[in-house]
């Protein structure tokens, strides 16, 4: 689909075909854009070649983007659709199934933000929110240069 050397730069064509799903109908006004990591997995390009796509999508105002959620079809008046969950929710979720099943040991970090980022296929702000979520519910705890343990079991 996409060619590597072709005369049009690779953003451009990866673009060209996220424009041709908007027009026909593939992605709807309102609805969430791919990511860029869900864009990387699809088309095998670099982070920077889908961010660059998305970049002149919103440029041309044929997308928006909302810090924190994403980027999302048409204006910015477009009612957005509801989305099926939170992908840090999700990730909140199965790390606490996980942390309560203990499958992570007391005295070892849980794996670093860019091993979850890749594992989820998400951004490390995803990934951070998440944590932060479990911080607040008292199921791990940071240390800093050293990473983010299970908290201890209560007595």
């Amino acid at each position: 689909m996409l060619k590597p050397r072709g005369p049009r730069p690779l953003y451009a064509q990866l673009a060209d075909v996220l424009r041709k799903r908007i027009d026909d109908g593939d992605l709807m006004p309102g609805s969430l854009m791919p990511s860029e990591a869900d864009l990387m997995r699809e088309f095998g390009v670099a982070r920077i070649t889908a961010r660059r796509a998305i970049q002149e999508l919103r440029e041309a105002d044929a997308i928006y983007t909302i810090k924190g959620e994403g980027s999302y079809v048409g204006p910015k008046d477009a009612p957005k659709q509801p989305r099926s969950g939170w992908m840090f929710q999700r990730i909140t979720d199965e790390l606490a199934a996980k942390l309560s099943a203990s499958e992570y040991e007391h005295d070892v970090p849980l794996p670093s933000e860019t091993q979850l980022a890749q594992e989820y296929g998400v951004a490390k702000g995803t990934v951070r929110r998440a944590l932060d979520a479990l911080r607040g519910r008292g199921l791990v705890y940071t240390v800093p240069g050293r990473g983010t343990y299970p908290s201890p079991p209560s007595p």
